[in-house]
């Protein structure tokens, strides 16, 4: 398990360029003698065949950023980065188990288990983009497992948010500061707008938040030009929409005051899910968690994963901890141990 992290964390790869990784992923595959394919988009798709019904396991190939010079340091169970770049054991950790756990059912008797599916993504760091451009005809699975969330495997996430990404370019007339009072200030513009929409939550339920904003062009000129960034996120995907709206509204409104122009494009990019306990999954992963003396945390987080996409596309999908802390930070570590116990999760949760 250990060296399977190392060999993958030193594949620093971001979305579009997961090629290294796919190799990787794929030479594994064949060395063990699973069947596997790639989709139109890259994905990677592993099967082992068995009795029962089908279940996905997935988790993503891409990282949030890269980190070509990723110096690990391991103290007994514990892997962390050096302090000067992430990891990348989101998602390389959740890679390591299910490589492992394959490794560790390929060959035996197939009566003995479920049917795996295997879904490898790309671009989820980029938006999920590998999750929403899969080709879903290939897969037989109603329900699944998504091994990409912090912690141990008792972390289950039973509901997450819609997405709503916003770009706004704010226009107005650049002249030289000697004569202000003949331009359009952009930046100015683009400051009101913002200012009307409370910082954090533009709603008691949406989260807003700006990531970028690029205004002007030099020191001696007033800004004719604003562009930013923006995201909305809601347990309620028709009120991040309408959010969005209202939003827009507002920038456009503010612009046309100033006699400034506003152009926004905005995209619904996954909607929001509520897991119900009820469900055939929670049975099963109850049984498993009881057969491992575990208790299960069942939380709501306001971050996405695949399995925003997934559940979309009607495959019942949870997303678990898989022994990584402090995703995106350069303090990000995991726990062997965490890992180790996740892979016999596994191996549980699927045998018959």
């Amino acid at each position: 398990m250990a060296q399977t992290f190392i060999d993958l964390i030193n594949i620093s790869e971001v979305h579009p360029h997961e090629k290294k990784i796919i190799e990787y992923i794929e030479g594994f595959l064949k060395d063990i003698e699973v069947e596997r394919e790639r989709d139109d988009y890259g994905n990677v798709i592993a099967r082992i065949p068995g009795k029962g019904e089908s279940v996905m396991v997935n988790t993503h190939m891409d990282v949030p950023e890269a980190n070509p010079h990723v110096n690990p340091i391991r103290e007994g169970d514990i892997v962390r980065s050096d302090g000067t770049s992430i990891l990348g054991a989101d998602p390389k950790s959740g890679l390591a188990v299910i490589l492992e756990f394959l490794r560790n059912i390929a060959g035996t008797d197939q009566k003995a288990h479920k049917p795996v599916e295997v879904v490898f993504t790309r671009g989820e760091e980029a938006g999920l983009k590998g999750a929403i451009n899969l080709d879903y005809s290939l897969l037989e699975s109603q329900t699944g497992l998504v091994l990409d969330e912090d912690g141990p495997v008792t972390q289950v996430i039973i509901q997450a948010p819609a997405f709503v990404i916003m770009d706004a370019k704010f226009e107005g007339k650049a002249v030289h500061p000697r004569e202000p009072e003949k331009g359009i200030n952009a930046l100015q513009v683009a400051s009101e707008a913002i200012s009307q929409i409370p910082w954090g939550y533009s709603h008691s339920e949406v989260s807003w938040n700006i990531g970028t904003l690029r205004a002007g062009t030099a020191r001696n000129t007033v800004p004719g030009e604003v562009e930013l960034q923006a995201e909305l996120r809601s347990y309620k995907t028709e009120l991040t929409r309408s959010e969005a709206d209202r939003i827009e509204d507002i920038f456009g409104q503010t612009a046309e005051r100033f006699g400034a122009e506003c152009r926004v494009d905005k995209q619904l990019i996954f909607g929001g899910y509520k897991l119900e306990k009820t469900h055939s999954l929670f049975e099963k992963l109850e049984q498993t968690y009881k057969s491992m003396d575990l208790k299960p945390n069942y939380f709501a987080t306001f971050g996405g994963s695949d399995a925003n996409v997934f559940n979309d596309n009607g495959i019942v999908s949870v997303p678990i901890g898989s022994g990584y802390h402090n995703a995106h930070q350069y303090s990000e570590y995991i726990d062997l141990g965490e890992m180790e116990q996740l892979e016999k999760f596994l191996e549980r949760f699927y045998s018959n």
